[in-house]
């Protein structure tokens, strides 16, 4: 997780998530009118981003064919939305380049399909009632190809939270909705929660991509001010060779009282001993004990992360095999190394 989100989330830990999924519709955004020939190269996103599901979401564009007030899909103009836990956004600003660019026209409707939430992985969301913020949609049944029609009843208190970004901004938006209102309200989908405890948590898509070592660990927590003292640990795993199912840890680092430094709202930063060495491939892990015995409670941001996988444990482990580690969700801990 980049610095800038575990600050913005230990910030706002006791903020609750705001805004739903999409329904399982084709949502047509009226919102935004394209005034020229162009390509939408990419769109900012409000989404959330989860594990072990099979269905994601797409856009598309409808065009209005002959003299009719009709609008049918354009052929090959079908893009999907395509996330996973390994790669997820760790700014937390979903920016998804379009390979290839969609071509557009002037008059064109953009619209976003979403299937059953309840089985996608990657889920649009909308927030209803925003102050001071209108946008125009009409909404239409899953699968939708043709007979779009602008006579549709138009929804206008629900913020859809897609932008299309387009060469030569040929893109207006009848309400002024901006990227920066897209991107704000997305950061809002989330929310933190506290670590499950007497865990060993590995997160096996966090992987380091170069040799290096960590001088710092900057994270989102709460000080109890208990005197306990079982300490949190952040850790460097590396697989003990090319196909082996075993973890060795390679090296730790205790978060105390005696080397962290408060930095922001609910954000620490904690410098270790001694650079902790990893390598290309090495993975991050976390040993969390008990809350109620430990002086910090350290926080995750709920889904939108990698894969995390865990062993109960008492005590922070040294050695795990991967088929005693079991799948936890894809939370994204609060936790950023300084490199």
């Amino acid at each position: 997780m980049s610095q800038s989100l575990v600050g913005y989330r230990a910030k706002n830990l006791k903020s609750s998530a705001i805004g739903s999924p999409l329904t399982e519709t084709v949502r047509v955004l009226q919102e935004y009118q394209f005034n020229c020939s162009s390509t939408i190269t990419s769109l900012i996103l409000g989404i959330d981003v989860r594990a072990g599901l099979r269905l994601l979401p797409s856009v598309q564009l409808f065009r209005k064919i002959g003299g009719s007030s009709q609008y049918d899909l354009v052929i090959g103009s079908e893009r999907v939305i395509y996330y996973g836990t390994n790669n997820v956004s760790t700014s937390g600003v979903f920016e998804y380049p379009l390979n290839p660019p969609i071509p557009v026209m002037s008059g064109d409707l953009l619209a976003v399909s979403q299937p059953s939430p309840a089985f996608s992985i990657v889920r649009v969301h909308y927030i209803d009632n925003v102050p001071g913020v209108r946008f125009s949609s009409s909404q239409y049944a899953f699968g939708t190809r043709s007979g779009v029609n602008l006579n549709n009843p138009l929804i206008t208190n629900q913020l859809i939270l897609v932008y299309p970004v387009t060469d030569n901004y040929c893109v207006n938006s009848i309400n002024s909705i901006t990227p920066s209102i897209v991107r704000k309200y997305g950061f809002k989908v989330h929310q933190s929660q506290m670590f499950s405890s007497r865990r060993q948590y590995l997160y096996p898509d966090m992987l380091f991509s170069c040799n290096g070592s960590v001088t710092k660990w900057i994270f989102g927590a709460v000080d109890q001010k208990n005197n306990q003292d079982a300490l949190v640990e952040f850790q460097i795993w590396r697989k003990q060779g090319q196909g082996s199912n075993i973890y060795r840890k390679v090296s730790s680092s205790s978060i105390s009282l005696n080397n962290i430094t408060m930095i922001g709202t609910n954000l620490y930063e904690s410098t270790p001993q001694t650079p902790m060495q990893f390598r290309k491939g090495d993975v991050f892990g976390a040993y969390i004990p008990a809350a109620s015995l430990s002086p910090f409670v350290f926080y995750e941001q709920r889904q939108s992360g990698p894969i995390n996988v865990f062993v109960y444990s008492n005590n922070a482990l040294s050695i795990i095999a991967e088929e005693s580690l079991d799948f936890n969700a894809n939370n994204f801990p609060l936790v950023a190394a300084e490199i």
